[in-house]
């Protein structure tokens, strides 16, 4: 089978790694997989090609945000896309995460419509059944149609306009225009699978769940080298964030962890983070600031050396920390925020409610009845493994090929 995926990104970030890892597993399998990408150098390998300019990629950004349609722009990487489809003639489309301003979206759409061509969609986010946002938390006026949306301009969606309303029909229109036999759409947990399911741009389409993956290989338990120095606390606790900020905006909830870490004084806490807008002088004294880990080795061993893992996100749609500490035999402690609760294994995982502080430090307080690594680390293997992942979208792939 001829697979050609398209991202914003490739083989770095966690839709880059994503999309690298399904089309390593293909590939094993004995299928073709091509990748397009927008954001990034090239080329990164024989099996991807860019098709998006820096200088497109900016003018697409800006555009967007002047005229108030983040998915719209100009053409020319849908051409190069395009050409890519007539040359490799992939059996499946499988379209990812689009929505760096790196393709004209809602034309993506129309041209696989328009020309029958079998595709699978898979929603990271909430931009395809919404107005736009990424995440639109308590909202609910993306169900039947987007309008007076007030996350337009604070999330620098649009400078000017407040177009959610023209930016939600647009999106309605592109998928409305599939024949129900040439379209799959796939979600990448349980609880963005049942919202997208309330959504009218794609509510009468099958949506399937499929989690995301990773390489088990690398994330496993692993014996301890002694990485984390202990220095004599009871528990270690890790914090694997994107960023590290103390902002009241920060959507990965960073400014929870000092409240946290000062009513657990025997506690030490570890940040891993690539980028951070807070120094270590703000933090209590039994807080770490790792910084970026230097590998995925790495970052497995600090997983499998901690006692615990501690999300504080206001929203996640997934989330690969979950899986990634799980498989690493660690278990979960953290808010509510949607995905992670809804794909973590219940025997080594613990969600409070978002913003409580307390609930939160008595879950860490309270040790989990099985925090045996031989226990739950296998069936996290399982669940969240890359072969497991792939196997479930070749599924997807034969079923689609197989409709008429």
């Amino acid at each position: 089978m001829r697979i050609l995926q398209i991202n914003c990104v490739y083989k770095y970030g966690s839709t880059g790694k994503i999309v690298n890892c399904i089309g390593q597993e293909l590939r094993a399998l004995g299928n073709e997989v091509f990748t397009c990408y927008g954001i990034g150098t090239s080329p990164l390998d024989e099996f991807s090609e860019k098709i998006c300019t820096s200088f497109e990629h900016k003018i697409n950004a800006v555009w967007g945000r002047v005229i108030g349609i983040p998915f719209g722009g100009i053409y020319a990487s849908n051409h190069r896309f395009y050409n890519r489809i007539q040359r490799y003639q992939p059996d499946i489309v499988h379209i990812h995460c689009v929505n760096g301003y790196t393709i004209n979206v809602y034309k993506l759409l129309k041209y696989c419509a328009k020309h029958h061509i079998k595709t699978v969609v898979t929603l990271h986010a909430e931009i395809f059944h919404t107005g736009g946002c990424a995440h639109a938390y308590e909202c609910t006026k993306w169900k039947e149609g987007c309008y007076d949306c007030d996350v337009y301009k604070k999330e620098g969606i649009s400078w000017f306009f407040e177009r959610s309303r023209a930016s939600w029909r647009k999106m309605y229109k592109a998928f409305n225009l599939f024949d129900s036999n040439d379209l799959i759409i796939t979600a990448v947990s349980p609880w963005l699978t049942e919202r997208a399911k309330q959504s009218g741009i794609m509510r009468k389409y099958n949506i399937v769940c499929i989690p995301n993956g990773l390489d088990t290989t690398v994330f496993r338990p692993r014996r301890s080298i002694e990485l984390i120095n202990r220095k004599g606390y009871q528990k270690v606790v890790l914090f694997v964030t994107p960023w590290f900020s103390q902002s009241a905006n920060d959507l990965k909830g960073g400014r929870y962890l000092p409240v946290i870490a000062r009513a657990l004084p025997n506690f030490l806490f570890v940040v891993v983070a690539s980028r951070m807008s807070t120094t270590l002088e703000t933090m209590p004294t039994n807080v770490i600031i790792w910084g970026q880990a230097k590998s995925q080795d790495e970052l497995a061993q600090l997983y499998s050396e901690s006692d615990m893992t501690l999300l504080l996100s206001r929203r996640e749609t997934f989330s690969m920390v979950t899986a990634e500490s799980l498989c690493c035999g660690t278990p979960v402690v953290g808010f509510q925020a949607g995905g992670p609760e809804s794909i973590a294994l219940p025997v080594a995982s613990k969600f409070v409610r978002y913003g409580n502080c307390n609930d939160l430090i008595e879950c860490l307080k309270t040790p989990f009845q099985s925090n045996s690594e031989v226990g739950f680390s296998d069936d996290a293997k399982i669940t969240y493994g890359s072969k497991t992942m792939a196997n479930h979208y070749l599924n997807i792939y034969r079923g689609l090929c197989s409709s008429k």
